[in-house]
């Protein structure tokens, strides 16, 4: 569970996998994380929502650059843009993981517990894929 700046540190300074909210770079600890990982081409970010025009996220999808400490930085981390939105309704999210290839893990993490359980149980059911909701704070290897 990341509570403060040090844990914050502490997450990026092993490999890891972060989900972070404010999806256009404006504010928030995404835009701690981008500014700690961009420079190294051994990570990955996934943009998962709409970049409007004139946001920092847009920016760096048009032109492979942010801005940090108030100079522009070349973006050497691999991104790529997915466009599905981050409130898909249950059909939505259904048809999304029957195309995916190969046998993912699927994490449910955004709703309450039950409604999170409930759902993986369906992907385990109707996909038999390996679906979990974990609990708040919990790790997970990947």
């Amino acid at each position: 569970m990341i509570r403060d700046h040090g844990d914050r540190r502490k997450a990026i300074s092993e490999p890891c996998v972060v989900i972070s909210p404010a999806g256009m770079l404006v504010g928030g600890n995404a835009v701690f994380y981008m500014q700690e990982i961009a420079s190294n081409n051994k990570n990955g970010v996934a943009m998962v929502s709409y970049q409007a025009e004139g946001t920092p996220g847009k920016k760096m999808l048009e032109t492979g650059k942010i801005s940090t400490r108030g100079k522009d930085m070349k973006v050497k981390a691999t991104v790529r843009q997915f466009q599905f939105s981050g409130h898909g309704d249950r059909t939505a999210l259904f048809d999304m993981i029957k195309n995916i290839k190969g046998n993912p893990k699927v994490l449910t993490v955004h709703g309450d517990e039950n409604s999170c359980t409930k759902f993986a149980e369906e992907i385990q059911e109707k996909f038999g894929l390996d679906a979990y909701a974990p609990k708040l704070g919990e790790e997970i290897a990947v």
